[in-house]
């Protein structure tokens, strides 16, 4: 009877360890939504104290950083004529300058332009005096005259046969030779008289008032500003390409922003042994109502070929990579960044071949840090200027 006492307490005991185990199983399950998530923030946080990487599912809890919209200012890509030039660099000259030099002696009494003046030919520059030529002047027109009404007498004498050959000859020479010193005085006197030979500009006035003179003594210089040119050097490779009656464009760093048109004038047949090179006059056909002056050093374009409806895109899109360029085009608020493939270009466009057709947007500023795919927004002017006296009005009250 003790026995199974003893058997019975024993089952009894192992049927409550068996349930207080299960109950323990049981609880975690039994839990809140609320104690969950706890536990496991809790759990996260003990991971990031010990180093350890967030798990998939915190990874796809935590919003996704998106980077901020690079603002760019773009321009539209434009189809238009674009031309293939050869560029040289030389110096404008021009085809007439002269120098104006004393014909007499004397002082000069009045001088009649300045430098920079623009005169024409036969224009009075300067006045010697002339006392003495008008003297010799008046003198022999005296006797020139005197000498005409003789003769005439002496032609009636003649034709009356009152008079022989020889005195009809000896009173025709002498009237010859009244007349002739008569015309040497007036030229003396004119003489006295400084004028331009040529159309021109005044680029040098030596002349000064109470200055006395000699003959052949040089008081002015004249050039003619409308005739002038560049001689170039081109390499002969190129002999065949260029042509009398070629257009050009010739500019200069002096005046910025200013062009003017030219022609090929002439080019040599011959090409220098030594350089390889043969020369050609490039003049300039019209000036545009702007100064231009011998001396200058300019930029001479000789336009050998052109585009029509070229794709255009401005110089300032684009970015230099070693040998390569490219640029950024905008589509859908991204940057796409595209090989330049060339064509021609002149001083602000280029010619694009490839990647890019007209009324697409190019990024002209904001592109010298851009990455393929970057976020862009453009900016306009309006907005820009905005910005900037923004910032200009915080800096002053900073």
């Amino acid at each position: 009877m003790k026995t199974w006492m003893r058997i019975g307490i024993v089952l009894l005991a192992s049927l409550a360890i068996a349930g207080c185990s299960k109950l323990g199983d049981e609880a975690p399950k039994a839990r809140s939504g609320k104690e969950a998530k706890a536990a496991q923030g809790e759990k996260a946080l003990l991971r990031k104290g010990n180093g350890a990487k967030p798990s998939k599912s915190e990874k796809a809890e935590r919003p996704q950083r998106v980077r901020p919209a690079v603002p760019v200012k773009v321009a539209i890509v434009d189809e238009g004529a674009i031309t293939s030039s050869l560029v040289f660099n030389s110096v404008l000259e021009t085809e007439s300058s002269v120098e104006i030099f004393a014909e007499s002696s004397g002082v000069i009494l009045e001088v009649l332009v300045e430098e920079g003046d623009r005169v024409s030919s036969g224009q009075v520059l300067a006045r010697l005096e002339n006392d003495v030529q008008q003297l010799d002047l008046d003198e022999t027109k005296a006797r020139y005259d005197h000498e005409k009404v003789n003769f005439q007498r002496r032609i009636d004498l003649y034709e009356r046969e009152l008079i022989n050959q020889q005195e009809f000859d000896t009173a025709k020479f002498s009237l010859e030779q009244a007349r002739f010193r008569y015309e040497r005085s007036r030229i003396q006197l004119e003489n006295t008289i400084v004028r331009s030979t040529v159309d021109g500009v005044v680029t040098e006035r030596i002349a000064q008032v109470g200055r006395r003179v000699t003959a052949n003594r040089q008081l002015f210089a004249i050039m003619n500003l409308d005739e002038l040119f560049a001689n170039v050097n081109v390499p002969g490779q190129h002999l065949l390409k260029i042509e009398k009656g070629l257009s050009a464009i010739i500019d200069s760093e002096l005046i910025e922003g200013v062009r003017y048109d030219a022609y090929v004038k002439l080019v040599s047949p011959i090409v220098d042994p030594g350089s390889g090179t043969f020369r050609v006059k490039v003049a300039v056909k019209d000036q545009n109502g702007m100064p231009i002056y011998p001396g200058m050093f300019v930029n001479v374009r000789v336009i050998v070929d052109t585009s029509d409806n070229a794709v255009l895109i401005s110089k300032e899109a684009i970015v230099h990579e070693g040998d390569l360029k490219y640029f950024y085009t905008v589509h859908g608020g991204k940057a796409k960044k595209v090989l330049l493939q060339e064509g021609y270009s002149n001083v602000e466009f280029v010619q694009a071949t490839s990647g890019v057709v007209k009324g697409d947007s190019v990024i002209i500023m904001g592109h010298s840090a851009l990455k393929d795919g970057a976020n862009v927004k453009v900016i306009t002017e309006a907005a820009s200027t905005e910005q900037n006296v923004s910032s200009a009005d915080d800096a002053a009250k900073g």
